[in-house]
């Protein structure tokens, strides 16, 4: 009887402390999911709040640089539009030593088209933010 007992005392601490990593902040959903969804549907503004304040930025037919978050949502923009995505799948996501994260992916347009995209994100507090973005 005294073992049940613990066995249960057990399984009911062990699921608390369960409960408690999924209803908290404990548990944090990947960047590159939303990363994922705003690209596959063209739509800079979902990148918004994942964007630095600064961006290094290379797109196929503008000026490679270092642009301002506003700056680089009216670029990413006219991008889109030139090259709607039908699209856009990451292939292969990784870590450095020094904290950041990256990920490469496949942004397929309606004309067949495929650039390979590379995102550098990087730790601020507990969210990670668009670094760099460069599509080849």
């Amino acid at each position: 009887m005294a073992i049940n007992r613990a066995k249960l005392l057990l399984a009911t601490a062990v699921l608390g402390i369960f409960s408690a990593f999924s209803a908290g902040e404990a548990v944090q959903r990947d960047v590159f999911i939303d990363i994922e969804v705003a690209l596959s549907v063209g739509n800079a503004k979902k990148l918004s709040d994942l964007l630095s304040s600064s961006v290094e930025l290379a797109l196929p037919g503008e000026q490679e640089g270092i642009y301002s978050k506003e700056q680089t949502l009216v670029i990413l923009n006219r991008f889109f539009n030139r090259y709607p995505p039908s699209a856009f799948k990451i292939v292969h996501k990784g870590n450095s030593a020094a904290g950041s994260r990256f990920a490469v992916g496949d942004y397929t347009t309606g004309s067949d088209k495929t650039f390979r995209v590379t995102i550098f994100v990087k730790k601020y507090g507990e969210s990670h933010l668009i670094q760099e973005i460069e599509f080849e």
